[in-house]
């Protein structure tokens, strides 16, 4: 059965000094606040260019969060993917972080507005979030178990649809890491659009010609493979469920699911070809058996809704679109990128699996 459309309402405060006042940190710390402090922090694995702050309290002594701000104006990620209403904070507000399934977890407590941005405080889970390091049997059940239940909740859902959440489209997400896309952003500060255009720059010398065409074809207009996936059923994907966004909370049986700037109506394989390229060496099975343990998980909540007919072209097109997004980086870590060099002989042996999936998915467009 279908959830209610119906949506719990968040008030933005109208500034970051608004939202960080004693008085309203004290109500949302549930215990008294006299001062509030901010400090700017680096984020290792931040791509976009979105500035992340702990705020102390009490001189130390109180509860710490975390702020982040975001921006069109410093955040490229955002203007690449037409994200003018902040979606992190658009689905906080329009009550879908409340519709979230018991596994998975937010921890946003307050947004706000912020000049021409936004600003988001949220709890500190820095402690349990995870390190660049492969992940164990049980978290790699736990996450695919997770993600089901995320993309069962939200099923076929009519908010998906409603512009106000402003979820990005399908054209966006498969954009967001193309040569034209990262060509106007090159010059800036941050380093990954450059590094964008050098992997593509790749695929001459390292993929066969036929995918080279292919890829070269979808880089430069994904409306084949967008239309192809508009097919199929459609949910609320996360859009970049990479380590670098997950805490874990063994002892809670949840997962906290940061920076939603990504966030879509899609169907659910768009998930999985993003986790899966950006996770790869960090799997502890086969990619193969990383999406049975999804593929059941989803079949179980959704019972008579999960069908066969569906499920095998959508993966197919999702693990394209996977390609489409991060093989770039793929190409660049299996060949010289220092981002990549620990595992650099994994990287090397995944291209061939990536080809496959590539060939596979064209048979569906």
């Amino acid at each position: 059965m279908r959830r209610q459309t119906a949506m719990t309402t968040h008030t933005l405060f109208p500034s970051i000094d608004a939202m960080l006042a004693p008085e309203v940190m004290s109500e949302l710390a549930g215990q008294r606040i006299t001062a509030v402090a901010q400090h700017r922090l680096t984020a290792e694995y931040a791509r976009s260019g979105s500035q992340i702050f702990t705020v102390t309290t009490n001189d130390g002594q109180g509860p710490h969060f975390i702020l982040k701000r975001v921006s069109l104006a410093w955040d490229w990620l955002m203007r690449s993917t037409k994200d003018v209403a902040c979606r992190s904070v658009t689905l906080w507000q329009h009550g879908l972080f409340d519709q979230l399934p018991p596994e998975i977890q937010h921890r946003v407590l307050a947004c706000a507005r912020d000049g021409d941005g936004w600003a988001i405080l949220m709890q500190d889970v820095g402690r349990d979030m995870l390190p660049f390091k492969p992940f164990t049997v049980e978290q790699n059940q736990f996450f695919m178990r997770a993600m089901a239940a995320l993309h069962a909740q939200f099923w076929q859902q009519e908010i998906l649809h409603n512009p106000a959440v402003g979820l990005s489209v399908l054209a966006s997400l498969y954009q967001m890491f193309a040569p034209q896309t990262a060509q106007p952003e090159a010059t800036g500060d941050n380093n990954i659009p450059r590094r964008v255009i050098e992997g593509w720059g790749l695929m001459p010398a390292m993929l066969p010609t036929d995918v080279v065409a292919l890829m070269a074809q979808l880089l430069a207009d994904p409306a084949p493979l967008c239309h192809a996936l508009q097919r199929y059923p459609i949910t609320l994907v996360h859009g970049d469920w990479r380590h670098a966004n997950l805490a874990w909370q063994p002892q809670q049986s949840q997962l906290v699911l940061l920076d939603w700037q990504l966030a879509a109506a899609a169907p659910p394989a768009v998930e999985l070809g993003r986790c899966l390229i950006t996770n790869s060496p960090l799997l502890p099975v086969s990619k193969e058996e990383t999406v049975e343990i999804y593929r059941q998980a989803l079949a179980a909540r959704l019972g008579d809704r999960f069908s066969a007919e569906w499920w095998e072209p959508q993966l197919a097109l999702g693990l394209l679109g996977g390609f489409l997004q991060d093989g770039w980086a793929l190409l660049l870590k299996a060949t010289h990128w220092h981002a990549g060099e620990k595992h650099r002989a994994h990287w090397q042996a995944d291209l061939p699996w990536w080809i496959a999936r590539v060939r596979e998915g064209a048979r569906w467009l």
